[in-house]
């Protein structure tokens, strides 16, 4: 079949869907894309409040991610891509210290590591990063499990190697932050990379909010031609006369092939066509809940760091405080302030559902141990949920993302899946994930 006369159809308007979709189109194939949601983006969207612009989830992007790059080049976007200050800072006993925020190095220059575990860092760990630098990929973990390193927790490995202020100081904090994750539930393979990518990080920001990257494929997508059905929820997708049926409330349409780009439970859920084989391996993929509260503020915060993680214990129900006007021009009205409050994996467990108040009730007095002055400049506050925002990757996940990509990809002839899960639970994941999909329909459809 001519890819041109391909009617092809992407459920899910996140990194990984909007991927698949711009791979797509730029084959020439006829593209629909629908999300439940009422804009694009999924955790990577961006909220505009009365002059306010929130990030409630992704915040920052790394400069090693040429995936979303590309994305961004492709559809004329590039521009929005801009370096963050990337001043951060660490809470520990009673007090903020910047850091560099994911770099092993910065660490070193830092206050907030006591200078017995520096020592380790530099006689120990920056060599074994460099010792196992080519295994260390973001894109391509599985070569970390193959390395031997993916059989224990990052938190085992830690304590063994260089004791347990790293896992209180470094992998806590960066775990819990971006990924939603403890040290002893994290492989230690996975922390490794993201640390070796440390060495070189430059952080970067999206002009406009993080859902730039989302909102600029829609639209180029859109300007080409394609569909974009927001408000769409699909229930199901399935084999019918040679290609694949989406259904939905009061709806169903056929397709020749279709890209299923959302969290495993989700594709799990509305995915007709997997194997029993591949039902067993998603229901495998660990997801947990994420929760953010905005705090939208009558001043500026009147700090120098943008964002604010703590080590281990000291954090209460807060997992890190972002400080948005200290991120990128723009995102916050002239002479107010932004903060986003991330909860911590257990407080985000009891906020699904929960009303605005009932998050500040929880998260502020913790906030407040912190920026004292801080509750008194709240103007509005708004919360943000997602039952399925994080997907960990622990010891073993590693080498089984071979076999995952495996059943995500040959379940149907006519319908693959795509998503964070498959890759690295990063923004750059899910994208990469959208273009294999992509390619691995249309070699099919062909």
């Amino acid at each position: 079949m001519e890819t041109r006369s391909l009617r092809t159809a992407v459920v899910g308007a996140g990194p990984a869907g909007l991927a698949a979709a711009l791979r797509l189109h730029a084959a020439g194939a006829s593209v629909t894309v629908h999300d439940a949601a009422g804009a694009v983006g999924g955790r990577t969207r961006s909220d505009l409040v009365d002059g306010w612009r929130i990030d409630p989830a992704v915040q920052l992007y790394g400069s090693a991610y040429a995936t979303v790059r590309g994305l961004l080049r492709a559809a004329g976007a590039e521009p929005l891509l801009v370096r963050s200050p990337g001043r951060d800072a660490l809470w520990r006993k009673g007090r903020a210290h910047e850091v560099v925020y994911g770099s092993p190095t910065s660490m070193l220059a830092s206050g907030a590591l006591p200078l017995a575990l520096k020592l380790k860092m530099g006689a120990k760990y920056l060599p074994f990063l460099q010792r196992h630098g080519s295994g260390l990929d973001l894109g391509s973990l599985e070569q970390a499990a193959a390395a031997g390193l993916d059989g224990e927790s990052i938190a085992a490995w830690g304590r063994r190697e260089l004791g347990q202020d790293f896992v209180d100081l470094l992998a806590a904090p960066l775990l819990s932050t971006l990924y939603g994750m403890r040290p002893d539930e994290a492989s230690s393979g996975f922390y490794h990379a993201l640390a070796k990518q440390g060495l070189n990080l430059e952080v970067l920001a999206l002009r406009g909010g993080a859902d730039g990257l989302c909102r600029s494929a829609a639209d180029a997508l859109t300007a080409g031609g394609a569909s974009l059905r927001l408000s769409t929820p699909v229930a199901s997708v399935e084999a019918a006369d040679g290609g694949v049926r989406l259904s939905g409330d009061g709806w169903s349409e056929d397709f020749d092939g279709a890209v299923v780009a959302t969290p495993a439970a989700a594709a799990a859920r509305f995915a007709k066509f997997l194997t029993p084989d591949a039902e067993k391996a998603l229901a495998a993929v660990r997801m947990r809940p994420a929760a953010s509260l905005a705090l939208l503020l009558d001043r500026p915060v009147g700090v120098g760091w943008f964002g604010l993680s703590f080590a281990a214990g000291e954090g209460g129900s807060v997992a890190a405080v972002c400080v948005e006007e200290n991120k990128v021009a723009g995102l916050v009205p002239p002479g107010k302030g932004l903060a986003v409050v991330f909860a911590g994996p257990h407080a985000a467990q009891r906020l699904q559902g929960a009303s605005a108040d009932d998050a500040a009730a929880l998260l502020m007095p913790d906030v407040a141990r912190v920026l004292p002055s801080l509750p008194r400049t709240v103007l509005a506050t708004r919360l943000y949920t997602w039952e399925e925002g994080w997907t960990l990757f622990g010891p073993g996940d590693l080498g089984r993302l071979p076999m995952l990509r495996r059943h995500a990809w040959e379940s149907s002839p006519r319908a693959v899946l795509a998503g964070d899960w498959l890759y690295a639970p990063t923004v750059e994941g899910a994208a990469t994930a959208g273009l294999a999909a992509a390619d691995r329909l249309l070699a099919r459809l062909r």
